[in-house]
């Protein structure tokens, strides 16, 4: 009978440092959202705001826009101001409402001329919709940009990713 000889020392430290570092790497994988699945939740999450607020628009027969606070990062429901006097309250001719509201999360940028809140999309009461302009988010430190629109006759929101130097 010839007998096996046992694991050195030496060995069983090496197996052990590799499956740690193997372990390692898998939990910072995992843990870590990669640049394409950020911007698919942010995507995902912009979409359900935008949904939101359509939905609202047709369930209460009136308009409701998506407004966006650069101040703030903020994206808020908000509804046309319906009098001369609400007018005068709100000069950009929109009531904002707290009831929908969605923050652009720090990794993005979103830049505009303007520091006031600016109608972003408005959603009409049979599901379609206008954009006064389109959104373009710009991943910070990447070289990606979110380009995001709303289709005029069903109300969609229109998400593209794409570099920041395509067209």
């Amino acid at each position: 009978m010839s007998r096996r000889k046992p694991f050195t020392l030496v060995e069983v430290v090496v197996v052990i440092v590799i499956m740690v570092l193997t372990g390692a790497v898998a939990v910072s994988t995992m843990r870590t959202d990669s640049t394409s699945r950020l911007i698919k939740r942010t995507s995902s999450e912009f979409r359900s705001l935008c949904s939101r607020v359509r939905y609202k628009a047709m369930e209460l027969g009136e308009d409701r826009m998506v407004v966006y606070d650069p101040e703030r990062r903020m994206f808020y429901m908000a509804r046309p101001t319906r009098d001369q006097q609400e007018q005068m309250e709100y000069e950009d001719g929109f009531v904002i409402l707290n009831t929908a509201q969605w923050e652009l999360p720090e990794e993005f940028e979103l830049t505009t001329d303007e520091n006031r809140p600016l109608e972003v999309f408005r959603f009409y009461p049979d599901g379609g919709a206008s954009g006064k302009w389109n959104l373009t988010l710009a991943f910070s430190g990447k070289d990606r940009v979110v380009d995001i629109g709303v289709a005029k006759l069903t109300g969609a929101v229109i998400v593209r990713e794409r570099g920041r130097n395509e067209e």
